[in-house]
């Protein structure tokens, strides 16, 4: 992180005038829709102006992709979705990929789509996931994960500039922006030349608008246009088909962190570790319909990712950077993914973890600064004096605190062994000694033998080394023990201080944990149980403390604390392919990296695996089954596995 970055803080809300019965934008002094037929409109204008529920009937890929310019209500993904959930078999895997500069508050969203009784059911799905509004990329899913909202926040030319260095491939274009001439951004001409850039030959797009302003660029950049009838009292709306083939992206840095070869999306994987980090990516990629096998020598979740209780963590970073951001992206879909599973029932609220809100002391910043960060972002975090921490707490604090109201405590290793459940998983309890991997498939040895998947994903955490051979990467490990102690009168919510304490279950609070960063005994010992409850009692209480169990783990951490996630890089290339970057490390190099062919990992979560897991395996199974992905450049290179052999050769200058 540089002070050159820009400040973390939230977009603005949509202001929204009621005053007239239906949703106007007060920004750009535009309605949201149609206020008498808004979904009738939506229909004409998007599903049947691109002819969507036909082409689904017809298609045969497994997937289609729909862009939005201009999310606001959220109408047309709610009218789209209904279409998908319409269709009577067979419907492709949809992904509905949208942004939005100004999002509306929950309370006006959820009460513009009051209006349609037929939509009761989708908004109330669309409204318990909507994410506040902290930049980037929001993750939604719907359907057991076959239809994927994916919300942008931000301005559209930073949006649609990320889309096209992920090369986003669209089947369909929503040109929904506010009018032309009260939104010129939305439809400048850079914008609809991305559209084209991103489109392939058959893509259509539409859009209530004819203003020549949006068919001369549509017509320059490759589409042919026609005009249709119109809705209502609109007379005409546009209809464009892209003829020319896509363009590939000009990349405006080297794109080291992109794989140098397309693949098919595998029918079979096998992952190598049964911990978060493996259940994550193999319940992630089983939703997909993907023939999963989980390969853990002891099982599920008998490692690092085994205690009984942990915290989902979260930190309000004070600039934008990779860290910070990624830290805040895994954290909203993480506690998404949670609250969605604690509805249904897949996870039991008291057995499995609890949603009941997580106190976290402050740091030395002075508060008004951090409430200046969080304006408008309460669903997410505020600050609370000691008197309200000690009400939400049930228990005695003494110092104003951080509250995050959605987060709580997971039993680990129950969610893993929850996520192993799914269908499509088997486990194995065998050792992997060796995996080779070509062009043509990964073959796996283990003491009883070998076999072939189509991918192999490698999530042991510090036993990934040895896997990779002159391949490794820079991770450590790092041990931790957590102290059981004997249940406290009364707590009602997790607390992070220096330490971390959970509501009691069964009896008893899990608290710790130690970093002991030299230390490599696998063994329990009472001198780690002595620093785990010093910690609590300085902080929560002076009661006498009985300690009743502990457990010892170890984390695996990278040297910029984020995750390694993706294809594993072919080191001995990749050196050679970027060897030019020592001499300038500004050097444009239009090439992306070798990577050894069907091989990923997921590793170095830390001691945030809770918070991170859910969004890093949602990130490689869109990779492995090329899907849109739910992060920008900033955060694919901060996680790329290929970051630390990059700045390697620009260190040896």
């Amino acid at each position: 992180m540089t002070h050159s970055s820009p400040p973390w803080q939230a977009l603005p809300h949509a202001e929204v005038d009621w005053s007239s019965g239906a949703p106007v934008s007060k920004q750009f002094d535009d309605i949201y829709f149609n206020a008498e037929r808004g979904l009738e409109e939506s229909r004409h204008v998007y599903l049947e102006g691109n002819q969507i529920p036909s082409r689904w009937r017809a298609q045969t890929e497994a997937q289609f992709v729909i862009a939005e310019l201009g999310f606001g209500s959220g109408l047309n993904f709610c009218a789209t979705y209904q279409a998908w959930r319409e269709l009577e078999s067979g419907a492709p895997r949809l992904h509905f990929v949208s942004l939005e500069g100004f999002p509306m508050r929950l309370e006006d969203l959820d009460r513009t789509l009051s209006h349609w009784p037929e939509l009761n059911e989708i908004r109330q799905e669309l409204t318990a996931q909507y994410p506040a509004p902290v930049p980037g990329v929001h993750r939604l899913l719907f359907a057991n994960g076959a239809v994927c909202l994916d919300l942008w926040f931000g301005d559209a030319e930073s949006v649609s500039e990320q889309w096209t260095q992920q090369e986003l491939a669209v089947d369909a274009w929503y040109l929904d922006g506010f009018a032309p001439s009260k939104n010129e951004s939305m439809w400048s001409k850079t914008m609809l030349q991305r559209i084209a850039q991103l489109s392939r030959p058959g893509t259509t797009a539409s859009t209530f608008s004819v203003s020549r302003h949006i068919k001369e660029p549509l017509l320059e950049a490759g589409f042919d246009l026609k005009k249709m009838p119109g809705f209502g009292r609109k007379r005409e709306q546009l209809f464009a088909v892209k003829r020319t083939p896509q363009q590939p992206s000009q990349w405006p840095v080297t794109p080291w962190h992109r794989p140098d070869h397309t693949h098919e999306a595998p029918a079979t994987v096998t992952i190598i570790g049964a911990g978060l980090a493996g259940c994550f990516s193999a319940y992630a990629l089983a939703e997909r319909g993907v023939a999963v096998t989980l390969l853990d020598p002891t099982g599920i979740a008998n490692q690092a990712s085994g205690n009984t209780q942990a915290v989902i963590y979260c930190r309000i970073p004070k600039r934008r950077a990779p860290l910070g951001d990624f830290g805040i992206a895994a954290y909203c879909f993480a506690i998404a993914r949670y609250q969605h599973w604690f509805r249904t029932g897949f996870l039991t609220a008291g057995e499995d973890g609890q949603l009941c809100g997580t106190l976290h002391t402050l740091t030395d910043e002075p508060i008004t600064d951090i409430d200046d960060r969080l304006r408008g972002l309460n669903q997410l975090a505020y600050t609370c004096t000691a008197e309200q921490a000690s009400q939400i707490a049930g228990n005695l604090i003494q110092q104003p605190m951080l509250y995050y109201p959605s987060s709580g405590w997971i039993a680990p290793r129950k969610l893993c062994q929850r996520l192993a459940t799914h269908p499509n998983i088997e486990l194995r309890t065998e050792r992997a000694l060796t995996v080779e991997t070509d062009h043509h498939a990964a073959r796996i040895t283990t003491e009883t033998g070998q076999w072939v998947s189509d991918q192999i994903i490698i999530a042991s955490g510090t036993d990934c080394t040895h896997l990779l051979g002159a391949d490794g990467l820079p991770t450590r490990s790092i041990r931790g023990q957590t102290t059981q102690i004997k249940a406290l009168p009364e707590l009602n919510a997790a607390i992070c201080h220096d330490g971390y304490i959970a509501p009691a279950i069964d009896g008893q609070h899990c608290i710790g944990a130690t970093f002991d960063l030299n230390k490599c005994d696998a063994n329990a010992d009472s001198a780690s149980d002595t620093v785990n409850v010093a910690k609590l009692t300085q902080f929560l209480t002076s009661d006498p403390i009985q300690v009743v169990g502990h457990r010892v783990g170890f984390r695996c951490t990278t040297p910029d604390y984020l995750p390694v996630v993706g294809a594993v890089p072919d080191l001995a290339l990749l050196r050679e392919r970027f060897g030019a970057l020592q001499f300038d490390s500004k050097r444009l190099l239009p090439v992306s990296s070798p990577v050894r062919p069907r091989l990923s990992i997921l590793t170095g979560l830390g001691s945030r695996g809770l918070t991170y897991a859910p969004l890093a395996a949602e990130i490689l199974a869109s990779s492995l089954m090329n899907e849109p992905l739910p992060i920008d450049t900033s955060i694919a290179r901060g996680i790329s596995p290929m970051r630390f052999a990059i700045r390697q050769l620009i260190r040896s200058q």
